[in-house]
């Protein structure tokens, strides 16, 4: 991945999918989580 790809997902401008994520998670040597929470219901 080169320099201008990067800079483009840190500035927003691009939806990185979660595969291109594991390869910077495994690149950084870091663990890639991903958790859904709930909305919570108003009254």
């Amino acid at each position: 991945m080169k320099q201008p790809q990067i800079s483009r997902i840190e500035g927003g401008g691009t939806m990185p999918a979660i595969p291109l994520l594991r390869r910077l998670a495994r690149a950084l040597d870091a663990d890639l989580t991903i958790e859904l929470t709930p909305h919570h219901a108003t009254a």
